[in-house]
Formats: structure tokens, sequence, C-alpha cells
């Protein structure tokens, strides 16, 4: 309801308005003139209130943050002893700018907030609230809430009284509070009336408020609370003195007094590691750096050591080095504890500017920790208007000068202990034999104690499965090794590289990620392998101790990770010359799983290669998802080669045999069928694989009993769920998968076969099906140079609708994905496909030179239709004609 006025100092709100006068304790001579209106109803306020602040301790944060807002440098806080006391009363008074009629009326305008609005009001600071709901938080401790202003010379008081309200959230009612004006000792009565018990504690605040004489500060706000809540009465003052320290920054303009005693930022009870003290620690610097002369001066009747640089000045103060970074936890919403703070005759000239633009070489690692005071009077005539800043001159760049060189020794005392926190466990037992200087527990040391302080990002970001309570103490205190072996173990295909075990104070490196299972069977690797993640790890912790925030550090890792499992994934070999490998491979049990593991790449599947005692060759794994039944039709397979040794030998060598060579075969025995399946069945909780394997493929050149029904090799591989196929018949499947669109779906007819002979019908059959009609070759080419400028990627369904727009050639999801597979089968090096994203590796020409290439190795029989389907590339220019 919008008010009416009648008369030039009365307000009408309709029938529903109650009005509600100062309370008790406000004693106004010259009463009351304004009227501030509040729009609201009991449901409202519920429902900011106890959802936004349901414990106390929150409701004073946001009080406080309300003095930050109002650009208070000071806030003085009294909590009585006795809460339950029927006349206990709370106030939080800060020095802030205050309000008049219509700032009390903003003030009560609920989920609006003028603070974000008006950039015109000369506060030095961003503030934190923008909807008008903090005043709120005091619903949560009294029943009734008081403010005492001064603004422009004039005193009011205003009061709400919480329960006057009444209604539901679609019902609002309108209150009226009166403002009243008050002289000077009207203004201290009503204040030292909820004082008094404080006795010689009430003393600062109002020495602040009220001073002898007649000056004073030209603006302050008291919230008092009275007829104090039950939750207010549970406040445990010991933990609410925490709260508050916890809530504001390690910064000289911004000071909290609890009854009458500072309150001390907990960041300046955190782990110092340094302090440098202007006057006294000029020593430590470089000879070349000591430029000025130590003194003292007097500060406040204190004598204190200074040092007096040529053109500046007087100079004291100190500097300090924390272990962990300043610009963390709540009190960073409240205002900066990191950095440069330069104090002209007591006044903060760069709030806002941390570095005082000292120079470029700011280490923000060792910055972020960082916190230097330091006290210029000398250069009061230098101080520019708006005095936020200081006038460039030589008295300014000396200064700073002298700063920078003292941050620099805050750096290399942070270097020299990093240097110094070597890993030196790891050479103990042959862990690591011998690792790189380079690698240094410090800055992990640092993360670790912030997760165990309760940073779940950090924690997140390290792979740390255990919460902070599990952490062992001294990750918090600080002391200890932290790092004492690197171990190899399998988390998954899909999981990270490398994570830390706190309680085995151990890195481990994901001996199922696709990089590390395709090398590290390999002489001499491991141990590079065991560097290469605890590498990554360092870095890890390294970033997060740069101040990089968690999310970004998780975005960088997750790239690299990506490009390290492309890395082992993607081979630029084509599909004939995979086949080619396969054939030639026969004779060599590893170079056999290698060229196994390899086709199934080409064909669609995510390999990942394992080998060595107990397990099987690899896994692969195709991602099909939902397509249109109730489940994932993804599906997964474990594949094991098999050579047939001496006999492959001297089935290479037909002069030295009497009858013609014939491909060696493997015996029903040699194959081992049931262990194979006991590998299959083990696979999803040895390498943590989230799909199953369901299937496994046992690829040989040739079986004994090959088309004998009868034959012990269908028996046994029908019973432990084995599909037996020979070198020969995969290699002849390699090359017919992009000519013939298939698809791992597909192929899941293959994997319903348990005997040699039944997986070649079903290669012939392939190979026997009328090549499909002339795939769209050009189309996809063209619209893979049209999108390589464009940001958004291209994908299958991306092609699916140009090429229906384009040439109106219908085809669907999986037709598309198919064609592309094919292509990027045929042209491996210059065109990439991943299963969704399309790109081009080279030039429009490359892709169609390479295809070309590729497909003149096939008899026409198999690939006319390709063949005619790929342009003849056009001449550049330049080009001979």
């Amino acid at each position: 309801m919008e008010p009416t006025h009648e008369g030039p100092e009365q307000l009408v709100f309709g029938d529903e308005s109650v009005t509600i006068s100062p309370a008790p304790f406000v004693a106004a001579s010259q009463g009351t003139r304004d009227l501030v209106p509040v729009r609201i109803s009991l449901a409202i306020i519920e429902r900011f209130s106890d959802g936004l602040y349901s414990s106390p301790n929150k409701a004073f944060e946001e009080l406080v943050s309300n003095s930050y807002d109002a650009g208070a440098e000071t806030v003085w806080v009294y909590m009585p002893g006795d809460l339950s006391s029927p006349h206990a009363s709370i106030l939080v008074i800060d020095d802030g700018e205050s309000m008049d009629v219509q700032g009390l009326q903003d003030l009560w305008r609920i989920g609006k907030s003028r603070k974000r609005e008006d950039e015109s009001n000369g506060k030095r600071r961003e503030p934190i609230g923008k909807f008008g709901i903090g005043k709120l938080a005091t619903y949560v401790l009294a029943q009734e809430l008081t403010y005492i202003v001064l603004k422009d010379g004039t005193y009011r008081a205003v009061t709400m009284d919480y329960q006057m309200v009444q209604g539901d959230m679609s019902d609002p009612h309108t209150l009226n509070l009166e403002v009243a004006e008050l002289d000077r000792e009207e203004a201290r009565e009503a204040l030292l009336s909820n004082l008094r018990d404080y006795g010689e504690r009430m003393k600062p605040v109002l020495d602040a408020l009220f001073p002898e004489g007649d000056a004073g500060p030209e603006h302050w706000t008291a919230a008092i609370m009275t007829r104090l809540k039950k939750q207010a009465q549970g406040i445990q003052q010991g933990r609410l003195r925490w709260v508050l320290s916890t809530a504001i920054p390690l910064n000289p303009s911004f000071n909290l007094l609890y009854n009458g005693d500072p309150i001390e930022a907990s960041k300046a009870q955190g782990v110092e590691q340094w302090r440098f003290t202007i006057g006294q620690s000029e020593d430590t610097l470089a000879p070349d750096a000591r430029i000025g002369t130590p003194e003292h001066v007097e500060v406040n009747g204190e004598r204190l050591p200074s040092y007096r640089l040529p053109l500046a000045g007087a100079v004291w103060g100190q500097a300090q080095l924390f272990e962990d970074s300043l610009n963390r936890g709540q009190s960073g919403k409240l205002g900066r504890s990191h950095g440069f703070f330069v104090r002209v005759r007591g006044r903060l000239i760069n709030l806002d500017d941390a570095t005082f633009n000292v120079g470029v070489d700011l280490h923000y690692g060792t910055f972020s920790r960082f916190n230097m005071v330091i006290n210029a009077d000398e250069l009061d005539a230098l101080v520019a208007s708006p005095r936020e800043s200081l006038m460039d001159s030589p008295e300014v760049r000396e200064l700073k000068t002298y700063m920078l060189t003292v941050f620099n020794r805050s750096r290399s005392v942070l270097k020299k202990r990093d240097d110094d926190d070597e890993i030196p466990l790891l050479t103990q037992q042959g862990r690591i034999s011998n690792p790189p200087p380079g690698l240094t527990q410090g800055p992990l040391r640092r993360m670790l104690r912030r997760a165990s302080q309760g940073d779940e990002q950090v924690r997140e970001s390290l792979g740390i499965k255990v919460d902070a309570t599990m952490l062992p103490d001294t990750f918090t205190q600080g002391s200890g090794e932290v790092l004492e072996q690197v171990l190899v173990e399998p988390a998954g295909e899909q999981t990270r590289l490398i994570s830390y075990d706190p309680q085995r104070r151990a890195a481990i490196l994901n001996q199922a990620h696709p990089f590390i299972s395709n090398y590290i069977d390999r002489d001499g690797t491991q141990e590079a392998l065991q560097i290469l993640g605890l590498t990554e790890l360092l870095t890890q912790a390294y970033m997060l101790d740069e101040n990089i925030d968690a999310a970004t550090v998780n975005r960088i890792m997750k790239r690299r990770d990506a490009f390290l499992r492309d890395f082992v994934s993607y081979h630029p070999r084509s599909a004939p010359v995979i086949a080619k490998i396969l054939r030639d491979s026969s004779n060599d049990e590893k170079a056999l799983e290698d060229a196994v593991a390899d086709a199934l790449t080409v064909m669609g599947y995510s390999v990942q290669r394992i080998g060595g005692s107990g397990t099987p060759d690899g896994v692969a794994t195709v991602r099909l998802g939902r397509r249109g039944g109730v489940g994932s039709e993804s599906y997964a397979l474990t594949y094991d080669a098999k050579s047939s040794g001496s006999e492959a030998r001297r089935a290479l060598q037909p002069e030295r045999q009497k009858q013609p060579a014939r491909a060696p075969r493997i015996q029903a025995g040699t194959a081992r069928t049931s262990v194979l399946r006991v590998h299959r069945e083990r696979a999803a909780e040895q390498f943590k694989l989230d799909v199953p394997p369901k299937f496994t493929l046992l690829v040989a050149p040739g079986f004994q009993g090959d088309g004998d029904e009868k034959a012990l090799i269908g028996d046994i591989c029908r019973n432990d769920g084995i599909t037996p196929i020979t070198v020969e018949d995969l290699a002849r499947l390699v090359e017919l998968f992009p000519l013939r669109r298939l698809s791992p779906l597909k192929l899941l007819e293959l994997f319903a076969t348990h005997e040699p002979s039944q997986a070649r019908e079903f290669v012939d059959a392939i190979e026997a099906q009328k090549p499909p009609v002339a795939p769209p070759v050009a189309e996809v080419i063209e619209l893979l140079v049209q999108y390589s400028e464009r940001r958004t990627p291209v994908t299958v369904d991306t092609i699916v609708t140009a090429v229906y727009e384009r040439s109106g050639i219908d085809l669907d999801h999986e037709e598309v994905a198919a064609i592309v597979r094919g292509l990027a089968a045929l042209a491996p090096a210059t065109m990439y496909f991943d299963g969704q994203l399309v790109a081009l590796n080279a030039s429009p020409q490359g892709l169609i030179g390479e295809l070309r290439q590729t497909l003149g190795e096939y008899p026409n029989r198999l690939a006319e239709t390709y063949k005619v389907a790929i342009p003849v590339p056009q001449p550049r220019v330049g080009d001979d004609q």
C-alpha cells in the first residue's frame, strides 16, 4: 500500500496501519516528526531471518557486515553477562556513514537495498549486502530493535517491535515507525541506559561518540536489541568472540571491540613464519638496500622503533609472513588482510590497492600471506584528494622501493623454507631412488593444513577421500613428513591420475589410468611414471598455494588429464596399417597385445591397456548411453592375445617344413578360458570400472579344432563366455570397419559367438554385404572447414542437421557417427573423432590426400563407393596449373 500525504508531516496508511513509538529508554524532548513506513508480514520475517540466520552467531556476522557496508572503521559490540535478565540488551555500534529520515525509510524497504545503487555516496568500500534483508538478522536475537543515529548534526531514534508484525506471505501489514529527534545529551543518555552495567568498559565508545567539548564524530549508528529471545540467551560468548574474530580482516582500517576490548583477527593468530620490524630488522636486508638510518618516534606517548629514509622521512610499523593465505574465509568478504597498508597521520590511504603499485615483481604465493603496515606521516603534504593516494614524487618512489625490498626479503624466507622442505623418505627402501631436488613438500604441507581445517575444495582437488576430521594432527600443527611413499594401485580407468592418501602419507598413482597402464609394464618406466605422478600432485598443491582458486586448478588439471588420455589413445595409423600390424605380430605376444588394443581403439572403443600376471591384457569400453530403452547400452569387454611361440616361428619359415605352411594354432588348454573368465569377473572391482565387462575377446593366430563342431575349443569358450577370433579375421574386420559403417553396437553380434568359425562367418557376412551408398564425405569436409573457425565444437548432431539442410540426405545419429568414425579410421593423422566431437588436424587438402592414399590400398570391390565419394583436391593459389 503506497502512502498518501495529508499535511507536511503526517503519513496515513489506511485502516491496517499500526504506529510504533520509540523504546521507553528513549526520551525525546523534541518529540516525533517523521514516520518510517514498513510493509511486511510475519511470514516474510520468519522466512528470511530463520532461513538465513538460524544461528545467533551468524546474525552477529550480518550486523558486523552492515557496519562494514557503512564504511565503519570501528565497531563496538556490547554483550551482557546475564542474557536472561529481563533488562538485558545487546548493542552493536559503529562510526560508519549513518542515516537520516530517508535513510531510515530505505533501511526498512524489505527486499530492496540502495547500497549498490548509489555510487555517489562517497563510500570507499564495495558493499556486501544487496538484498536489503540484513536488518532482519536482529529478529533472531530480540523482540525489539532500536536504532539511534547521528547524521548531518541531528540525532534520531526509531524502534521496530517485532511482536507487532502479523500476516502471512501474501498478506503483509503496514507499520509506521515513529522517528524521534534527540539532542546530544538525550542521545548519550539513551545509550548510557543500556551501557551502565559495563562500568569502565563502556568508556571507549562513549569517549568516541561524545568526546569532551563541542568536537565529535560526524556520524554513527547504534543498533540496540532489547527483550532478548531464547536464541540470544543461549549465546556462548567465547564462541561468539571466535566467530567475530574470523569475520574481521587483518586490516588496520577496520577494528572490532567486544565489551570494550579489541578482538584480534583470527588471521593474526595464525602461524607466523617471519616478522620484520621497521627500524630494527634492516640488518637482514642486503647491504645495498640499507638506505636509511634507524631511530625512534613517539606515537601516543609510546616510543617506537623507526627508520629514516633520505627523502620520505621517518617510517615505522611491521611486516609479517603467515603460514596460510590471508585472503580466505569469511573475513575476506569484509576486506583484504594481505598486502601493503600505508598510513599517513593515522589514515589508511590505499584501502583497495594491496600492491601500492610498488612494482610488478610480486610473487602471489608469498603476497597472499604477506601483511605490511607502514606509517609515513612526513608524506602528509603529498596526500592527493580524496586522501586515498599519494602523488607521484621521488619521496613516494623511494618509499615504494623500500617496501618492495622488505617484501622480497619475505619471499626469500619462504623460498628457503620450501627448498629445505625436501622429501627425504622417498629415497628410503627404493621408493624413488633419486628424486629431483625441485620436489619440495612445502606447498603440499600448507594445502593439507587447509584441508584439515575444513577446506573441502582443496581436499577434493588433491583427491583426498577422507574428511577433515580424519586428517592427522601433524597436518594441522605443521610438523612431520607428509609424503613418505609413492604407491601404484588401480583406482579406475575414469579416475584421476594421482591422489593423496593421508593415512599412508602416500601419493597414489592410478595404475588403471590409460596413460599409466600403457607404459608401466615397459622396462625402466615405473620410477619415471611415479615421478611424473608426484610432480602432478605437487603442481596442484603449488597452484593452490599460489592462491589460484580450486575450481580453476581442477579445470586445468582435467584438461591436462584429457591430453594424457588422448596421447595414448590417439594412434595416427589407418585401419589398413593396423590390420597389417596385426598380421605381422602373430609370433610376438607383446606386439600382438598392442596390435589388438590398436584394433579395438580404431573401431571406437576406449581401451585401457593392463597386462601383467593375473590380469587381462586390457579392457575395452564403449559408452552408448540410453538409446530408447530402459537402461544404458554401454558395454565393456576384456581382451587377451595369445601367440603360439616356437610353432609360430616355425610357421613363418616354410622352407624348413615338408608341408606347406599354415597358420599356427593354439591348443584348447593353452587358451585357459577359465582363467580369462575369472579375469573378466574380477576386472570391475580390481580396476574400479564403472561399466563391468560382459564379454571376453581371445585373439590368436589360430585355434586347434577350428571348424570342427565337436572340438573342445568351442565347448570351453561357450562355457566361459569367450569369443575366439583369429588374427586374420580380426585384421579383416578392422579393414572392413570404416567401409561398412559399422559401430560398436553392431559388433555386439560378434560377442555372441563362441567358436572361431562363427566369428569368421560374422566377418564374411560383413564383407559380403552390398557396399553402402556413397557417404557425404564432401559435405562433412566442408562442414569441418567451416566450423573450424568457430568456438562451438562440431558434433555428430551438428553434421546430421547440416547435411540434411544442405543436401537433403536424411541420416540418423548412428549413421553419421559410423561414417565419421570410418573416415577417422581411414585418415587418423588428419581427422579427430572421440565419439562425439569432430575436428580437422590438417588442411582439407591434407585430409583428402590421406583418404585417397589409404583407400588406394583397398580393392575396388570393397572401397569403390568411398573412392568415388572423395572430392578432387582443389588447386591452391600459386600451385602449377
